[in-house]
């Protein structure tokens, strides 16, 4: 009798597929796959602070650790591969979009984006998909990848056109490209991503000839689903301290979980961890100047104004705050990024923190980010006109740089269903 029990057991627990993310970051795209159903067995990402933050949550779990791609050699991969004994079934993965995105490329520096070494890592995922081959494989960017030059006076799009030529040409895989919103899906920003999923074709639909140009149209990812992105409100109410200007950061949850939103972000492996009274992590306030908490406040109170009615002694150049709503007018239309100084909370005079800024990309609360909470600017972008391309990493950046998981999550169910 105990047997047959453990049987149907089994048989109601799915065998885990495995994946190998590379250029991880923090790890949004990671956990989104692992609550869909993957399970990761090696990791690669150069930023020590970002590597720590992917680890800390997984411990134990015996994922194999690289940092530089370059290291990871054919001849590694195929230990690595003898070791496991098994097909991997996915290969991801994001590669740094330093010279794709408008917000992460600076104006000020007068190099070409061929010259700058990030984006070439494309080719060491394509690399790695070769040795590896997996079931399939997804490549993950930035939206500015699609309209890139290589050089100033290049063709708006080349990049894009040899980043997408060179995955839909990888022998034995049926590819294809589309561009998703993350709000479409219920993340709570709007987010959008340039994706290419590649599948190996004695597991395609159909061959390639015949496959639907855009990766949506061809089944290869899930279609809009009709997911409500929640308020800010209802995202970030369990978490509003009215007493936060007396301390440095509120460090337990003063609330019990208002929502469904709030209980799934307060949960893990669908039981409700985090209750009202428990240890609150990661909720430090900024130490704004009296005069920056006025502005805020003038801004909250104010809600709608245009630029020149800003008082003159608040004005910059580069004015670019916005002052988020507790409820979306239509549908979210805010993008997280790695400065959270560009928005203010909607009912306090402070930007978000670090735990608030992880749940705009749907980062549940028993999830820890290592490293400096924040640093410079030139820190975060290097300095590409000396050389310099080394970066700072630090928590809000690791964030605003992650797949979001809600929208990673989504994806993985529906390539669960093609594997």
């Amino acid at each position: 009798m105990k047997t047959n029990n453990k049987r149907k057991m089994a048989a109601k627990s799915p065998k885990k597929l495995t994946c190998i993310d590379l250029f991880a970051g923090c790890g949004g795209l990671s956990l989104g796959l692992e609550e869909a159903g993957f399970q990761p067995l090696l990791v690669s990402e150069l930023s020590k602070d970002a590597m720590a933050t992917y680890m800390a949550n997984r411990q134990g779990q015996g994922i194999k650790q690289e940092f530089d791609i370059h290291k990871l050699t054919n001849a590694k991969l195929g230990r690595y591969m003898d070791e496991w004994n098994k097909d991997i079934d996915l290969v991801c993965g994001g590669p740094p979009c330093q010279g794709y995105s408008g917000i992460g490329h600076r104006r000020s520096f007068d190099i070409q984006k061929e010259d700058i070494p990030s984006n070439r890592l494309y080719l060491q995922m394509i690399r790695v998909i070769k040795k590896v081959k997996p079931k399939a494989f997804l490549f993950e960017n930035v939206k500015g990848l699609m309209s890139g030059r290589w050089t100033k006076g290049g063709r708006k799009g080349e990049i894009w056109d040899d980043v997408r030529t060179a995955f839909m040409g990888i022998k034995g895989y049926v590819a294809r490209p589309t561009l998703v919103q993350a709000k479409h899906y219920g993340v709570p920003q709007n987010r959008p991503r340039v994706i290419i999923i590649g599948i190996r074709e004695d597991l395609a639909s159909c061959p390639d000839r015949d496959c639907p140009a855009d990766a949506v149209a061809a089944g290869l990812l899930p279609a809009r689903n009709g997911a409500v992105a929640p308020d800010l409100i209802d995202l970030l109410g369990d978490l509003i301290d009215p007493r936060y200007g007396e301390k440095k950061a509120t460090e337990k949850y003063h609330k019990a979980p208002a929502n469904d939103v709030q209980k799934q972000l307060r949960s893990k492996d669908g039981k409700l961890m985090l209750k009202k009274g428990d240890p609150l992590t990661q909720q430090e306030y900024s130490n704004h100047k009296d005069e920056i908490r006025e502005k805020f406040q003038w801004m909250i109170d104010k809600q709608e104004w245009r630029r020149e009615e800003l008082p003159k002694k608040w004005r910059t150049k580069k004015f670019a705050q916005r002052l988020l709503r507790s409820k979306w007018d239509d549908e979210p239309n805010i993008t997280a990024t790695s400065l959270p100084d560009d928005y203010v909370h909607f009912s306090q005079p402070r930007i978000l923190t670090v735990r608030e800024w992880a749940r705009l990309q749907t980062f549940p609360d028993w999830y820890e980010f290592c490293g400096p909470r924040t640093t410079g600017g030139r820190r975060r972008a290097g300095d590409p006109d000396a050389g310099v391309w080394d970066r700072d990493v630090p928590r809000y950046t690791q964030i605003g740089n992650a797949v979001p998981v809600l929208l990673a999550k989504k994806i993985g169910e529906h390539l669960l269903g093609l594997l």
